[in-house]
């Protein structure tokens, strides 16, 4: 059905709209109206929308618009998906924008631009509201009064980053007002914070010169340490001297290598790089505070469809700064975008002074354009080359497996692996490759609940059977009429009218003799969709495990068309090259054909998603040992119960999380009596 565009529909004022595609019933990530293709910002709603279906565009028959201007092929291809739009008018367009973000964020819809990693990005966080502040990581920016620098892409650097913190200034990693020293204070690098030997005021002092070190203001703080060192030498403290030292030619090394941008400490801008090739994009972000260039990120975008410039920069603006902890009063670009007098007043509001979109013509701030854009096409040609090789294997690879298991299509293969410790904390894990790629939305976690002990072949029995409970590998065609409506069985009719029988495996103790129909039909649990990702039927099932494994989810799929491969350690070593691969399908073993030598792209797509389910288990199952872990410890304090362990848990992590925790900050979670309890156990 084509949408059939009528202006009169839609309001002359700014506000978000929302383009919907088509409703599939079994589509994990359906909205009720349909999949949400499209969200976009607009002064105007009716003439924004219009420009979609003005001139040849509407008709599909050329690739002008009606103000002759060339129409990406994005465009054409979301037009000719869209089956609905819906609006909500605001009062402006910066509210419009910062609708659209939120939206987009829900949604992540196909046809916008977001960063090919959803996750969360690290910050460093220092709670300066506190007497003694802190220095902490943290996954998100709160309104908590403390300090963030972030956010970082990758997490090395700020592991290294708190290492060299750690080894230069003399900061506290226990806990204020415990009851003994923290083993930092008897290696003489705590000066003494947990037991009480050094003042609010002089620790303070250390703090700053840690976020100076942060905003990349070297000089005064190498400037403080060499101080502090001849103070130490002068006192003869040589360890502590020697520590300084140390710390000294790292922050020398790192003051060096930096370029100096501009010999003016007041300069603080951001300058973002991009390079693109259909619809993959890399963006670099250059960071410039102090006149120095203080980091380089790297972020790279997915854009589904080939997407214009100034699209992919308002994406990453929207997406990155967002969460940005430390924002410039200058964002250099290298094309301007859509509507940027709203993107600097919402800009302004996050941080409370102005900041300013650029494009610069020439001179240093076009220079460090020039550079951010070549060290995004630097980054795009090292990375292009891993993004090329997974499409040929998901492609090629798809293509093997279709031949050997003589399947006429592959679009679905689920993995699934254990992970316990000596049965302790036992999980399963599913992992859900589809199209082409791993899909993260539809990865699902399973707590073993019927496995006692270290017992891998029952619990895949049990993750499998749970997962499989909802579907039917069959459809029985049947008359309404000699059906009686019991519990759980339920009538539909199909895309031509006849009716059929979901749940046959309720019947089998009945006489009614009907034809079967394959079909993978979904079978919704009390008749209602609980959960996206579990109403289809996969084409493939992988697990990481020879014939014993293969044979146990054979037994449990044999009412279901499945093909199940298994990933086993060859006999001879323990390498990749050397794993070897069990199929079984149509109830026998298959043999592995040449098609699954070493390397070929077969083996390395299977690889691929039997690594991913093997580290989303091992995640699962070390989050629960860490969460036991501080269950265990806090049953042991009277007056804590399950609630109590549950919120304190999801406060704050782990059990060092709630050491470290000062009693005011258990209070807000548990309460003053409670938090003295807990902070005295410790």
């Amino acid at each position: 059905m084509t949408y059939k565009f009528s202006a009169k529909n839609f309001p002359d004022k700014p506000g978000v709209y929302l383009m919907y595609g088509e409703r599939l019933p079994r589509s994990a990530r359906n909205d009720e109206k349909g999949p949400v293709l499209y969200v976009g910002k607009a002064k105007n709603l009716k003439k924004r929308l219009s420009s979609y279906f003005q001139g040849s565009l509407s008709t599909r028959s050329a690739r002008l618009g009606s103000n002759g201007k060339l129409v990406s092929p994005k465009t054409i291809a979301l037009v000719e998906r869209i089956h609905k739009i819906d609006t909500i008018a605001v009062k402006n367009e910066l509210e419009a924008l910062l609708l659209e973000n939120e939206l987009i964020k829900k949604y992540r819809p196909n046809f916008n631009v977001v960063m090919r990693d959803d996750k969360s990005y690290l910050y460093i966080r220092i709670t300066v509201n506190e007497e003694f502040p802190r220095i902490l990581l943290a996954r998100k920016v709160a309104k908590d009064g403390a300090r963030y620098f972030g956010p970082y892409a990758s997490s090395g650097p700020v592991y290294e980053g708190l290492k060299l913190i750690n080894r230069t200034f003399p900061v506290c990693t226990g806990v204020v007002g415990q009851k003994r020293a923290c083993m930092n204070y008897h290696l003489k690098i705590c000066p003494g914070v947990c037991v009480g030997r050094v003042s609010s005021k002089e620790y303070r002092k250390t703090i700053d010169q840690v976020m100076r070190f942060l905003h990349g203001n070297y000089p005064p703080v190498i400037k403080q340490l060499k101080a502090e060192m001849q103070r130490l030498s002068a006192n003869r403290e040589f360890e502590r001297a020697a520590r300084i030292r140390d710390g000294l030619k790292a922050l020398e090394a790192i003051n060096e290598r930096q370029s100096v941008v501009r010999a003016n400490l007041s300069v603080s801008e951001d300058a973002i790089g991009v390079a693109r090739e259909l619809n993959k994009a890399m963006v670099v972000l250059l960071q410039v505070r102090s006149g120095k260039l203080l980091n380089q990120q790297q972020y790279a975008i997915d854009t589904k469809y080939e997407t214009e410039l100034p699209e992919i920069l308002a994406g990453f603006l929207r997406d990155y700064y967002s969460e940005a902890a430390d924002l410039p009063k200058t964002i250099l670009l290298p094309e301007m975008i859509e509507g940027n007098e709203a993107f600097e007043r919402w800009l302004t509001n996050l941080t409370g002074k102005a900041i300013g979109l650029k494009v610069p013509a020439k001179g240093r701030q076009r220079a460090i354009v020039r550079l951010a854009q070549s060290n995004a096409q630097m980054k795009f040609n090292q990375i292009s080359g891993r993004w090329k090789l997974e499409k040929v294997v998901a492609t090629e690879g798809v293509k093997g497996l279709k031949k050997i298991l003589k399947l006429k299509k592959i679009e679905r293969i689920e993995a699934y692996d254990i992970s316990n410790l000596q049965g302790t904390d036992s999980v399963g894990a599913m992992v859900v490759w589809e199209k082409g790629q791993l899909d993260k939305k539809q990865y699902r976690r399973f707590k073993i609940k019927t496995v006692v002990g270290p017992n891998d072949f029952a619990s895949l029995a049990e993750v499998l059977k749970r997962r499989f409970a909802y579907l039917s590998s069959s459809v029985i065609p049947v008359s309404p009429s000699v059906i009686p409506r019991k519990a759980g069985i339920q009538i539909k009719k199909d895309n031509k009218g006849s009716p059929f029988l979901l749940r046959p495996s309720r019947l089998r103790s009945t006489s009614y003799d009907r034809p079967r129909a394959t079909g993978g039909q979904a079978v919704p649990r009390d008749g209602k969709t609980t959960d996206g990702s579990f109403v289809v039927l996969p084409d493939v099932v992988l697990i990481d495990g020879g014939k014993g494994q293969v044979n146990t989810i054979a037994r449990v799929l044999k009412d279901y068309k499945v093909a199940v491969i298994g990933i086993a350690k060859g006999s001879h070593s323990r390498t990749k090259a050397r794993d070897e691969l069990i199929l079984w399908k149509h109830s026998s073993f298959a043999k592995a054909s040449e098609d699954l030598r070493d390397n070929s792209p077969t083996k390395m797509l299977l690889q691929n998603i039997r690594d991913e389910v093997h580290r989303f288990a091992v995640a699962y199952h070390t989050s629960l040992r860490k969460k036991r872990t501080i269950t265990s410890g806090l049953e042991k304090i009277a007056g804590i119960g399950a609630v109590t362990r549950k919120k304190l848990i999801k406060a704050f992590g782990s059990m060092a999380g709630v050491r470290a925790a000062s009693a005011g900050e258990i209070a807000k979670v548990v309460g003053e009596n409670l938090a003295k309890k807990i902070k005295d156990s410790f």
